[in-house]
């Protein structure tokens, strides 16, 4: 029964996760997710999608398939990933030789925020899996095969590019330094075919679409992420995952804990936190602070977290025959029950699973305009979510242009111009002000809708 436990946990998780799928109707969130599942969906009908950098190319060609079938498709794509990747960290535990394995697949699974992105079109997910595969496969003495995996991660995320310099450093310590260019072989690959769309060899460096020493989401304090883990993981396993940075560290100056802890588990998460952290701090490289991108790393944040419950259930009873195991109990079940509570880390269904007023107030501008516009007309909008509710190829300039601060060079009469004080607001800086007294416009239609005293603002225009 021991042996097949992880497969009768992972056949439940499956079996929640899908009716999730088709149950809720949420997208993990209103821009980035939906962008790109966009991209992966329209890649077939414009190649170069392939080869976007900010779109992540391994991404985009993986779950290609799946986004055919529509966002359930990309949902379910992520959901495929997540089980591989809660599969593959087991085996890592076990690989390790850290006890209570099983407990580290339910951490895994009871991390509020995974569990609900996985239901989304991000590319953390995959992240999380490749590098999971990459540390399995190394700890597996399959150094090639992890190099040639890892080197493909900056085509996931961008932070790849940090964890590859982690696994340079374990190679230098097992004396494996020769592999080390192994692990810019993706970068070979994708300067090669992707020279056919860019016309530079170098597109894979030059492209990078966060290389700058600046951000126009602002900065934040040095104790962000240490907060935001919290939301991430939820209150249970934010105990357990400090009590392990501390046990690693103990460990580590007491020369107890072997390299791959220290190394690829420990340190990988470190820098990959430290980085962000630092990003976020000083405004740079358009870090925006979200909570999310800690997801790419959630492999590790199990590994840390089980040292952490391995450490309390073996230490703080351990004189005791009789409450080891009724406290074990006690916590696996914390563990389990904290997504169902209603505290303010754990899973809202209503909220986090299922689409966002903006949305909403998307779909009732896109039944209005559905009534009153042909298709005939270019629509011109910066919100994305309306390319998959009105069926428009965003990435066709006959048909779409983004809502930025020079559109109105671009205009044509007839054309639709779609307005909301996010994306549109926020983002792209056009005010609605600005659309109303244009007299080349017509303004056709308006909603409003309170979200948590935040109001969401919608109106449409028809160019002259």
């Amino acid at each position: 029964m021991k042996k097949y436990t992880i497969y009768i946990l992972l056949i439940t998780y499956t079996i929640f996760s899908v009716f999730s799928i088709f149950y809720f109707n949420g997208t993990g969130d209103s821009g980035d997710s939906i962008y790109h599942y966009l991209y992966a969906k329209y890649a077939p009908t414009h190649p170069h999608l392939f080869f976007n950098h900010w779109a992540k190319p391994v991404f985009v060609l993986l779950a290609c398939p799946f986004a055919q079938f529509g966002f359930n498709g990309i949902k379910l794509f992520n959901v495929i990933v997540s089980i591989f990747t809660i599969f593959i960290t087991f085996k890592i535990i076990e690989k390790l030789e850290i006890k209570n394995a099983i407990i580290g697949a339910i951490i895994f699974i009871c991390s509020p925020l995974y569990f609900i992105l996985s239901h989304s079109g991000l590319t953390e997910p995959l992240f999380a899996l490749f590098l999971s595969i990459g540390i399995n496969a190394i700890i597996n003495n399959k150094y090639i095969t992890a190099c040639l995996l890892l080197s493909f991660l900056p085509f996931i995320r961008s932070e790849g590019l940090i964890i590859i310099g982690v696994f340079g450093l374990y190679l230098l310590f097992k004396q494996k330094a020769k592999l080390i260019p192994l692990l810019l072989f993706g970068h070979a690959v994708y300067s090669i075919f992707g020279y056919f769309f860019h016309a530079d060899f170098l597109w894979v460096f030059n492209n990078i679409p966060y290389a700058m020493l600046s951000s126009s989401y602002g900065q934040g304090n040095l104790s962000h992420f240490i907060i935001q883990l919290y939301y991430v993981i939820g209150l249970p396993i934010y105990i357990l995952f400090w009590v392990g940075v501390i046990n690693i560290i103990w460990k580590t100056i007491k020369k107890t804990s072997n390299l791959e802890l220290q190394i690829l588990i420990f340190i990988g998460f470190s820098s990959f936190f430290i980085a962000h952290t630092l990003f976020w701090h000083f405004g740079i490289f358009n870090s925006m602070g979200l909570k999310r991108v800690l997801l790419g790393v959630a492999p590790l944040i199990s590994i840390i977290s089980l040292v952490g419950f391995n450490f309390i259930t073996e230490n703080v009873f351990q004189n005791k025959k009789k409450y080891p195991l009724i406290f074990y109990g006690l916590l696996v079940s914390c563990i389990l029950v904290f997504p169902f509570s209603t505290n303010k880390a754990a899973i809202k269904w209503d909220r986090d699973l299922t689409l966002s007023v903006d949305q909403l107030c998307a779909i009732k501008v896109a039944g209005f305009i559905s009534k009153n516009v042909s298709k005939s007309h270019r629509f011109i909008y910066a919100h994305i979510y309306f390319s998959e509710i009105l069926n428009i190829d965003p990435f066709d300039k006959n048909i779409r242009l983004d809502l930025t601060k020079d559109f109105m060079n671009l205009t044509k009469p007839g054309d639709i111009i779609i307005w909301e004080n996010w994306f549109a607001l926020v983002e792209n800086g056009i005010t609605k002000e600005f659309l109303d007294n244009n007299k080349g416009l017509i303004n056709m239609y308006n909603i409003t809708e309170s979200d948590n005293g935040r109001e969401v603002l919608y109106s449409v225009y028809e160019r002259k």
